[in-house]
């Protein structure tokens, strides 16, 4: 005996179908869009920042518009778009921590940082990573000093009178930015050069600010 489908059976197997094509279609949106906000804030280098982050959410939620108009027949729409809301803020407030100024920005930090008097440069280092996902972009200065104790000290005074936070241990920050004294030369140095008779090293590193 051959079966026979209601056409209410039909009907509802046919709006079932259009709902979750529509639910395809909104993550699709949201996943282009993610990828496209991430994107942009990775390459311009201005990701971990308040103002990023404020940047993000406000771009993420623009994908509010077609999410509307895909759900906008749902008998729930407003309990979903509240959801997807909710959603888009926790997106937008997560890529905008995401990352570090980028290698530019840290070049143009560094080379606008005091230096120890009688200081020698000695090589200039630089790694980048823009997204952080072990450590950020960084630029390191290694130079010759005659007393790397006196130097830090005088680098750390003149830094504070420009604005920069003093940390402890020789970091510093102001804004996004961090700043490192050691009196070694920084790991990401290669065969760091060696400082002239009776000098001893300072290295100055730039990178994002980590406050522990």
């Amino acid at each position: 005996m051959a079966m026979v489908t209601e056409p209410a059976e039909e009907e509802r197997r046919a709006t079932a179908g259009r709902w979750v094509l529509r639910g395809v279609g909104v993550l699709a949106v949201w996943t282009a869009w993610t990828f496209l906000v991430g994107a942009t804030l990775l390459l311009t280098g201005n990701g971990g920042t308040t103002a990023s982050t404020a940047v993000a959410i406000a771009l993420m939620l623009v994908a509010l518009v077609p999410t509307w108009f895909l759900l906008r027949a749902a008998p729930s729409r407003w309990w979903l778009m509240a959801l997807a809301t909710t959603v888009l803020f926790a997106v937008g407030f997560t890529l905008g921590g995401l990352g570090g100024p980028s290698l530019a920005r840290m070049t143009s930090v560094g080379a606008s940082l005091p230096v120890a008097t009688g200081a020698q440069l000695l090589t200039v280092s630089s790694v980048e990573n823009t997204l952080c996902l072990q450590e950020c972009s960084q630029v390191s200065y290694l130079y010759a000093v005659v007393d790397s104790g006196t130097a830090r000290a005088d680098v750390g005074t003149e830094l504070v009178a420009r604005g920069w936070e003093a940390l402890g241990d020789g970091a510093y920050c102001r804004d996004q930015f961090g700043v490192r004294l050691t009196d070694a030369a920084d790991p990401t140095i290669v065969d760091p050069p060696a400082p002239p008779p009776g000098m001893e090293v300072l290295s100055v590193a730039t990178s994002r600010c980590e406050r522990g």
